[in-house]
């Protein structure tokens, strides 16, 4: 499995949803791997070429940065739904499917997220600081927004050219 980079089109496209978390075990397994091997907070099922809707979080890592009791080391929320924001903030954002590039992105501080975690319970829960930022920038990846497509025309063609060189 490898981290799919910008601007392949299944990054650009809406996961499905996951009906069976059986048959996605062994892909979230495998996806916690790349994310330790390319050093990320957080990595989305398209990053690694798989159209459906989970996400992973290093939850060890964010908790130490946001101060908080970890739920355990990585945090899987499947068919993730935010069903609330609230608080603006702007987020200095990094993308391991566009290396080396820094994005300015208004955030909601605080979120509420509806998900099934990788043992099948409905979970409801409230995120704030960093965690909130990452799961919102792992959402947009299901929802086929990458970063460098809100940026101007200019710079997407640059960041290209890198990415291509």
């Amino acid at each position: 499995m490898n981290l799919v980079k910008w601007p392949d089109e299944i990054l650009l496209k809406r996961a499905s949803n996951v009906s069976d978390i059986s048959d996605a075990i062994e892909d979230i397994n495998d996806s916690v791997q790349v994310m330790r091997d390319n050093n990320g907070l957080g990595l989305a099922a398209p990053q690694v070429g798989i159209s459906k809707r989970f996400f992973i979080l290093d939850e060890a890592r964010l908790s130490e940065i946001d101060e908080r009791e970890p739920s355990g080391e990585i945090l899987v929320m499947i068919n993730p739904v935010i069903l609330d924001g609230f608080g603006e903030i702007v987020s200095q954002e990094g993308c391991l499917s566009v290396p080396g590039e820094i994005f300015n992105v208004p955030r909601a501080s605080f979120i509420t997220v509806r998900f099934q975690d990788i043992d099948g319970r409905d979970r409801k829960e409230d995120f704030s600081g960093l965690t909130a930022i990452v799961i919102q920038h792992e959402h947009d990846h299901l929802d086929g927004i990458v970063l460098v497509e809100r940026e101007s025309l200019e710079r997407r063609r640059d960041i290209r050219e890198k990415l291509s060189a």
